[in-house]
């Protein structure tokens, strides 16, 4: 579990880091809305918890978005 919640915190201020930035933002966004309404149909969920229930529930799909945002150097190991 503490590894989940490692990489859903990277991933959330990696998120955070690159709000500014549109062309990185989109990335996020397109993911989020690919990936996290999976489990956060209606919004509400704050990202950093969707993201954590995306990697219990769905991991492979979890493990894909992660793996997109490492090949886009968005986060690291």
């Amino acid at each position: 579990m503490k590894e989940i919640a490692d990489m859903a915190m990277k991933i959330f201020n990696a998120y955070e880091d690159y709000y500014l930035d549109r062309d990185k933002a989109k990335i996020f966004e397109t993911l989020f809305d690919k990936y996290l309404t999976i489990v956060n149909e209606d919004g509400k969920t704050e990202p950093y918890d969707a993201i954590v229930w995306l990697a219990i529930n769905h991991r492979p799909d979890f493990d894909e978005m992660v793996k997109v945002l490492k090949d886009h150097s968005l986060i690291t190991d």
